[in-house]
């Protein structure tokens, strides 16, 4: 049983993986770690390497970067395979498996996590049992299930094909997904029944990265081949691949364990064996050399060895875009994704668990793959760096940029604050969302009629066609597109860095800047208060002193400030609470904020009171000897008041509360 302190280490890192991205690649990565020594007695060469087209130093790229990686971030161990041509050309195991006992990474017999290069696997077996006839990509997934189903929240159903190109519209699941213990560990069914997330958006509008959706799709695998998701794996794709050192199952043989790399925070500090719940999207384990024969059983359309796991056409399928926002910017096919960047058009898939960062990276025009995977949380920036590093190197980029003719005038409509889809849409228990969310966001400035993104410093964006953007220098290829809805309002954006699979969506500035509704209750608050203050204190004397208290048209205007002041704190409080409950996006009216449509309306009602008594107080109205009413401060507190009481009313215009 894991103590309660473990308990909230796995739970803090279940949130880690969530928040890992599916990037290919990341800027600004860095770290200064200790150097470790004799590294080139860990390295294990298993082959040399044939000549590449355009990358004839790729070994010694491998080599020096992966050395100079142990150091900088301090990562026990990396394992590396590249195929071409029909045939593994290159594979090297770095580091150690066993910092501990100086075991070093081999690259034939060491596993390693896969993380969401799982879900290729799915998607493979989903394709196969398509080509039986046994599954339609585009039938209702409720077609399959029987012990429970999908509720019918839109009209349009969900199909495989949203499944497996995260467009189901899934909210994010509260399924914890890895756990330290297996005794613990939920089965995939009951994970999928328990922490079934919310539809929050119809299918096929929008992509928003899914664990659970995966999971599904493997649920059903296994639901219609009448085996268990294991069995089937092993059944048709990875002992039919020779993939001896491959497996999905959570509870690993002695024979594997005893191949099993360790996990580490950094070499002196251990991790701990993840279990996933949600395995069909991130429970498989695997070596370098054995992840060389699935990549090349997908270049060669889905043959490996004289061995078919897959038809030329459902390969082609998988491999082709199923769902694009742009053309000069990646799509993303069946269980993989694109990432074309510096003239490299890239097929595959990275994987993130806590401790494994990999990335399986296909390169179909030219035959070529590469499979990469390291043993240790530091690992992710290592990898970025690798990538990059490697795209930069051996990839030529060079863009002319011409912007468009009012592109100045137009940049300040992009700006703001952009959040991943992939997040929670509503409440859940112990999670806030705004703080969540925050982990995955874009805040977009404008800067000389150039867009800048907060973390790529000193990078400018300009538009050169609408609504696309790209560096301005033409020497970096970074890209971003911003999509509108019918009213040309900007509600989403896209990277070719994120590719995709990643979508953000323009929230309201108001959601994550606090300050001007907590400013203004304040400063309502304050001045009605101490103005209600001086006039109960007046009045009280008044009574004391037996003074006559006046016409009951006195009294009148200064109760009815107590309104104007109560539907003021209403209306704040609870769009604050919602705020904490749900994002809002910048063109959502009225309709996100049901509760507390009546408020603004009734705000109008008080406000135009005030004017009106003002008006009265000042010129004397219906006053029998035409003077003005109260003293001259009295007269002025409520002057004062009735202009902060019509300055509030634009607060719900901003929120486009009224509808007419």
């Amino acid at each position: 049983m894991i103590t309660k302190s473990r308990k909230f280490v796995v739970f803090l890192s279940g949130l880690v993986l969530i928040l890992l991205t599916v990037n290919t690649f990341n800027f600004g990565v860095g770290g200064n770690t200790s150097v470790n020594a004799n590294l080139d007695e860990e390295i294990q060469d298993n082959s040399a390497l044939n000549d590449i087209p355009l990358m004839a130093y790729l070994e010694d790229y491998i080599n020096s970067e992966i050395r100079q990686e142990l150091q900088d971030y301090d990562i026990s161990g990396v394992t590396v395979s590249v195929v071409q041509d029909g045939e593994m050309t290159f594979s090297k195991g770095y580091g150690y498996a066993d910092f501990g006992f100086a075991t070093p990474v081999v690259a034939e017999e060491t596993l390693f996590r896969l993380g969401s290069i799982s879900k290729t696997f799915t998607a493979v077996a989903t394709m196969q049992l398509v080509e039986l006839g046994l599954l339609d990509l585009d039938v209702d997934v409720n077609t399959y299930l029987t012990d429970f189903k999908i509720p019918d929240t839109y009209a349009e159903p969900i199909t495989l094909r949203h499944l497996l190109t995260h467009t189901a519209g899934f909210d994010v699941s509260t399924s914890l997904v890895l756990y330290e213990s297996y005794e613990e560990m939920l089965s995939l069914e009951e994970d999928l029944i328990t922490n079934m997330p919310d539809r929050v958006r119809p299918p096929g509008e929008l992509t928003g990265y899914s664990n659970y959706g995966s999971s599904l799709v493997g649920y059903i695998v296994q639901e219609i081949s009448g085996k268990t998701y294991f069995d089937y794996m092993e059944d048709n794709i990875t002992l039919p691949l020779g993939m001896n050192s491959t497996t999905c199952r959570q509870q690993l043989s002695l024979e594997f364990q005893e191949d099993m790399s360790s996990a580490y925070f950094d070499t002196d500090h251990p991790g701990f064996y993840e279990y996933f719940s949600l395995y069909p999207a991130g429970g498989f384990t695997s070596s370098a050399t054995d992840m060389a024969k699935f990549m090349l059983m997908l270049l060669n359309n889905g043959t490996y060895n004289n061995v078919t796991i897959l038809e030329e056409n459902s390969v082609q399928e998988m491999l082709s875009d199923q769902y694009t926002v742009h053309p000069d910017l990646p799509g993303v096919g069946l269980g993989v994704y694109e990432t074309d960047y510096r003239n490299a058009h890239i097929i595959g898939h990275g994987g993130d668990t806590i401790f494994f960062h990999s990335n399986m990276m296909l390169f179909p025009e030219e035959n070529f793959g590469l499979f990469i995977s390291y043993n240790s949380r530091t690992g992710i920036l290592g990898m970025s760096r690798f990538i990059s590093g490697l795209l930069g190197s051996f990839y030529y980029f060079n863009r002319i940029v011409e912007p468009v003719e009012n592109y100045k005038q137009r940049a300040s409509m992009f700006s703001g604050i952009y959040v991943s889809t992939r997040r929670y849409y509503s409440e859940k228990d112990g999670v806030d969302i705004l703080l969540w969310s925050q982990h995955y966001s874009a805040n977009i400035s404008v800067n000389k009629g150039y867009l800048q993104i907060a973390g790529l410093d000193d990078i400018d964006f300009v538009e050169i066609t609408p609504y696309f953007f790209a560096e301005r220098t033409g020497t970096m290829d970074l890209s971003l597109f911003f999509k509108t809805n019918e009213n040309g309002q900007i509600t989403h954006m896209y990277t070719n860095w994120n590719t995709a699979i990643t979508t953000f969506e323009k929230i309201h500035s108001s959601y994550v800047n606090t300050n001007l509704q907590l400013s203004l209750l304040i400063l309502m608050g304050t001045i009605s208060l101490i103005s209600l203050s001086m006039w109960g204190i007046d009045s009280f004397f008044r009574w004391k002193k037996g003074k006559e208290r006046g016409k009951i048209l006195l009294s009148i205007p200064k109760i009815w400030t107590i309104g104007i002041l109560i539907t003021a704190i209403l209306t704040i409080r609870l769009l604050m609470k919602i705020n904490h409950e749900t994002i809002v996006l910048s063109t959502e009216t009225a309709t996100a904020f049901q509760s507390i449509l009546f408020l603004p309306y009734l705000s109008i009602a008080f406000i135009i009171g005030n004017i009106v008594f003002t008006f009265f107080a000042w010129f004397g109205v219906y006053n029998q000897d035409k003077k003005p009413y109260w003293d001259l401060v009295t007269r002025i507190q409520y002057s004062v008041l009735t202009v902060f009481s019509i300055l509030y009313i634009i607060f719900p215009i901003y929120w486009n509360f009224f509808i007419f």
